[in-house]
């Protein structure tokens, strides 16, 4: 056993929290794997546990906790056998806390602790990595959470800071303390720390009520009714079928099943003090009640009457009523830890290697709650590392050019990823506190939202967000996305399908490729049906799906509408056996071209006028362990490319549908899809600039 002494950089401090509470128990391996147990030459978790004095009392809680709900494995046997763990041990005085305060009692008898008590205690204190490497603390992120949820399906946060003594602190969860870091055992690493790690067991809703800087925003969400739309937690009728009930095909009996169908939401949220500086309205508490609330309604009434006059319900808790618009704005259906918001892996520039170093500002679009179903952007900053809601910058994106920020219309809000004192992560979600008035405004519609959407499929499935099966550096998985007993999806009907979900992001020197990783592989005779984005405005777009030709693929035909039973057909069907450079396609690389911008520019055209693009140029191949070049960019790859699949008007406030249909009666024969973009026809069609290639 050897102790390494923290290594870090002095980091920007923030939270996260995560955990989990014995009702809600489950994940990892339901028994131990005892074939190496005492048969390493050096010191396994356990081992080292039982012979530190400090450690008395975690150890024989170890003896008392359960690996998970459904397994009857101990966890002393567990960190005694084969695997990587990384183990965040409270000393005996912090677990003397931690009764002390669930017990409300003092000196509590730990021989009286039940089971469930200690199997929550302990399954939120432990990750299990499997095949991957434990972490050290050098290993942390810069900011945000753990990769890897605990046994106990919750995300740790991690901040940064000093001491009193001016000395380097890891934080946990904004209250645990690191005081001995990164002991190295023969199967992970132990961290000791000063407070048992216990994530709030409370729904979003509730753990906003319980901040003291939130009060109009958890008084709005009580009056709207939207505070009983963010308390579901997870899919109960889900947990009661087997990986073997869920899965259709055999050859798929290899791929990870999602063990659960968890909820989750988040909620971007003007603390007190903003309302107080924007609209000058003060909460006056009397305890939990806010004694000026006619006070504050009457102005709340009358500035988002403003901001949206066509909401005339007087009505607070009808979608059509100006405050609920307002409150829904501020909520997402789907839950991400703060470093995950959005996507790092294969961007131009990107080292999987560095997580933390940014080379590129990149941007997504989440889907807000409510009526209308309205969209903001999230754009991570490469600059400062810091995210932001609906800015809108300019960038050097000439076909040459280096996509670096040349100017800014709108800043945007910053979004912060812990709220002080209070904790923001809770059993189903998270809230950020932002620093403006968040409002769905003309100039977001018509500025900000007035370019090139472009997702990741998974991004608008709340169930793959909120389930951690989004790509992350420590992933390389295939999903199978069940559609027995029913789709695990909402937006998304695979019934006709066996789906293949793919996050091969640490994949060393693969080459996959895809937006942010992610791949999608729809098998089996496919005929999917999914939901789409909503436009900001009407108008004629451009519906594109990416996809990669290989001869494996199939022939599709798609179709597009408002009615997902009667879908009208688009065109005629695309042949994704065929490689980029088969004249039906025409595609020539840049590189082959020479960079030449006229004439990669001309051959843009040329394949538009087949219903075809190249890939873009911000995301390459997935090299795991180097900087992606600009040769590695999926626009050097012939086979990489967008499919045009509609051309039409489409407005706002409607739902629209896409269908994808084999066309080949061959069951090997799949569906590869990683990305959509809706495009306005300003962008594709200006006469004033031609689009972008990045």
């Amino acid at each position: 056993m050897k102790v390494n002494f923290l290594k870090i950089n002095l980091k920007k401090a923030l939270p996260i929290c995560l955990a989990a509470f014995a009702a809600f128990q489950m994940s990892c391996k339901d028994s131990v794997d005892t074939s190496d147990i005492y048969t390493f030459t050096g010191q396994t978790a356990t081992d080292y546990i039982n012979a530190d004095s400090s450690l008395t009392l975690f150890s024989k809680i170890l003896t008392k906790a359960k690996v998970s709900q459904n397994s009857q494995s101990y966890t002393d046997a567990l960190l005694s056998a084969r695997g990587n763990y990384t183990i965040f041990a409270p000393t005996d005085e912090a677990v003397k806390q931690y009764l002390d305060s669930i017990y409300a009692s003092t000196d509590w008898n730990i021989d009286t602790m039940s089971e469930s008590y200690a199997s929550t205690m302990i399954q939120n204190c432990i990750i299990d990595h499997g095949n991957l490497d434990a972490l050290l603390t050098s290993d942390f992120p810069e900011t945000g959470a753990i990769t890897q949820a605990t046994l106990n399906d919750r995300h740790i946060m991690v901040s940064y800071g000093t001491t009193e003594t001016g000395k380097y602190q890891v934080t946990l969860n904004g209250k645990s303390h690191i005081t001995i870091p990164d002991i190295e055992v023969t199967n992970g690493y132990i961290h000791i720390v000063d407070k048992v790690l216990s994530p709030s067991i409370s729904d979003l809703c509730a753990l906003i009520g319980e901040a003291g800087n939130m009060h109009i925003f958890y008084w709005l969400l009580k009056e709207t009714s939207w505070g009983d739309s963010i308390i579901k937690y997870r899919d109960e009728q889900y947990e009661l079928y087997s990986d073997e009930e869920k899965k259709n095909e055999a050859y798929f009996l290899s791929y990870v099943t999602p063990p659960h169908r968890y909820y989750g939401y988040m909620a971007f949220i003007e603390p007190d003090s903003v309302f107080e500086r924007e609209w000058g309205i003060v909460p006056v508490m009397d305890k939990d009640v806010m004694t000026n609330a006619a006070e504050i309604k009457a102005i709340i009434n009358e500035k988002c009457r403003a901001a949206y006059p066509k909401a005339t319900s007087d009505d607070w808790k009808s979608m059509d009523n100006a405050v609920n618009q307002f409150v829904s704005y501020h909520l997402v259906p789907f839950k991400e830890p703060y470093n995950w918001l959005i996507r790092h892996g294969d961007e131009l520039g990107y080292n999987t290697d560095l997580p933390d170093v940014l080379t590129m500002d990149l941007w997504t679009y989440f889907h807000t709650m409510g009526k209308p179903n309205r969209l903001f952007k999230i754009t991570h900053r490469a600059k400062d590392a810091l995210y932001y809601i609906n800015r809108k910058a300019y960038y050097n994106n000439a076909f040459d050019g280096d996509m670096k920020e040349t100017s800014v219309a709108e800043p945007g809000i910053i979004l912060h990823p812990t709220n002080g004192e209070y904790e923001n992560n809770a059993l189903n979600g998270y809230y950020w506190p932002i620093d403006d008035i968040l409002l769905y405004t003309d100039y977001t519609r018509d500025a900000v939202l007035n370019e090139r959407i472009r997702y990741n499929i998974a991004q608008y499935f709340p169930e793959m967000m909120s389930n951690d099966l989004r790509t992350g550096i420590t992933k390389s998985l295939h999903y199978y996305i069940p559609h027995n007993p029913y789709p695990y999806v909402d937006n998304l009907d695979n019934r006709k399908a066996d789906t293949d979900y793919r996050t091969p992001i640490n994949a060393s020197a693969s080459g996959w490729c895809g937006i942010e990783s992610d791949q999608f592989a729809f098998e089996n005779n496919f005929d999917i049906t999914l939901k789409l984005m909503p436009v900001p405005f009407a108008g004629i777009w451009e519906l594109r799906w990416f996809v990669s030709n290989i001869a494996s693929r199939g022939i599709v035909q798609g179709y597009f509408g408002t009615n997902p039973a009667n879908l009208v057909a688009t065109g005629i069907p695309f042949d994704m056996r065929l490689l980029g450079t088969n004249p039906r396609i025409g595609s020539i690389v840049d590189t082959s071209l020479g960079y030449d911008s006229v004439l990669c520019i001309e051959n843009d055209r040329l394949m538009r006028n087949h219903n075809y693009m190249k890939h873009c140029r911000t995301y390459c191949k997935n090299y795991f362990g180097q900087a992606h070049q600009w040769s590695q960019s999926l626009r050097n790859r012939a086979e990489s490319l967008r499919l045009l699949i509609y051309r039409g008007y489409m407005e706002p406030e409607t739902t629209y549908y896409l269908r994808m249909k084999t066309m080949l009666d061959n069951p090997s024969a799949y569906l590869f899809g990683d990305g959509i973009e809706l495009v306005p026809k300003n962008v594709y069609d200006n006469p004033y600039r031609t689009e972008d290639v990045w």
